[in-house]
């Protein structure tokens, strides 16, 4: 009995000129129950906490490099929030997204963007006492520190004032399934190099819940390209610059300038080219999508866009 318009305005779905029956075959393949989610996700929460424990009584903080270390704070003061913000977003496509099986994935995404928040701040308090510059993980967003205030421009845009159909093309197709490879992947290896366990071993549990949300981006792409892709060119290609940019800001210096010289197995260059532009690239093949027009210059930027930073 209620008008459909009212319960889900376009300006939070962003459905847009996209027909309502065509969304009908939106489809993920994380066919998954709360009962199963939650053994999962305990388990998961166990085996993080476990580890944490342990080497928090063995003393290993104290013996890593300084400079692994101001990675640690960097990554901390800049993502935690975001995975805060994150929680809105996903609570938007459980409310506002345009079929019940991405309302339904939403949920379990809401979930994990509630634990991932928690796992930094846990994380982050228990070292408070060898390290207080782990109070970044909540101060940074209260700051004007310059590096802050680009990410929260980015995710401003992309989590809290975005629709569902704008939101998953920037967040859970360009971001969480191509660019938090770099942040997540990359360095939860580095971390591991370094001796960092704890943080190679959050950094692992949280991946684990980005590949599965994280395709939200997927089937909504591919109902955009059927009906309107102008919109999906235009959407992706902002994304990926803006994102482009972010990680240059945040990851370029922590991967050719934090990480200790004998414990770096790839410049971050290396490590774009192999993840990020050959992702990207087969994305755009597949769904039908030029190359941004850009692409050029981006190429370019790979050799001294993090350096200038």
């Amino acid at each position: 009995y209620v008008d459909p318009a009212v319960a889900f305005p376009t300006s939070w779905s962003g459905t847009g000129d996209v027909p309502k029956e065509a969304w009908d075959q939106w489809d993920e393949p994380f066919r998954v129950s709360y009962r199963d989610y939650v053994r999962i996700q305990r388990e998961k929460e166990s085996g993080v906490k476990a580890v944490s424990s342990a080497l928090v009584r063995a003393g290993i903080y104290e013996k890593l490099d300084p400079a692994h270390v101001a990675a640690s704070h960097l990554h901390m003061g800049t993502t935690c929030m975001v995975e805060h913000m994150a929680v809105t977003m996903q609570s938007r496509f459980c409310r506002f997204a345009p079929t019940p099986r991405w309302r339904n994935l939403g949920v379990f995404g809401m979930l994990d963007e509630t634990r991932h928040t928690q796992l930094d701040l846990r994380f982050s308090h228990d070292l408070l006492k060898q390290d207080p510059r782990f109070d970044w993980s909540q101060k940074a967003f209260h700051t004007k520190e310059w590096g802050v205030l680009a990410v929260k421009n980015f995710f401003d845009d992309a989590m809290l004032n975005a629709d569902c159909v704008e939101a998953a093309l920037a967040t859970s197709l360009t971001v969480e399934h191509g660019f938090t490879n770099v942040q997540f992947v990359a360095l939860a290896a580095d971390a591991m190099a370094a001796g960092d366990i704890n943080w190679s071993n959050l950094l692992s549990s949280i991946q684990t819940d980005e590949a599965r949300h994280a395709q939200q981006g997927f089937p909504t792409l591919s109902i955009l390209m059927e009906h309107d892709p102008v919109r999906a060119q235009k959407a992706l290609d902002v994304a990926f610059w803006r994102s482009t940019r972010l990680f240059q800001t945040l990851t370029g210096p922590a991967m050719d300038y934090y990480t200790p010289l004998d414990q770096r197995k790839m410049s971050f260059k290396e490590f774009m080219l192999e993840w990020i532009v050959n992702h990207h690239e087969r994305i755009l093949e597949d769904y039908g999508l030029k190359k941004p027009w850009y692409w050029d210059q981006f190429l370019y930027s790979l050799e001294n866009g993090h350096h200038a930073m």
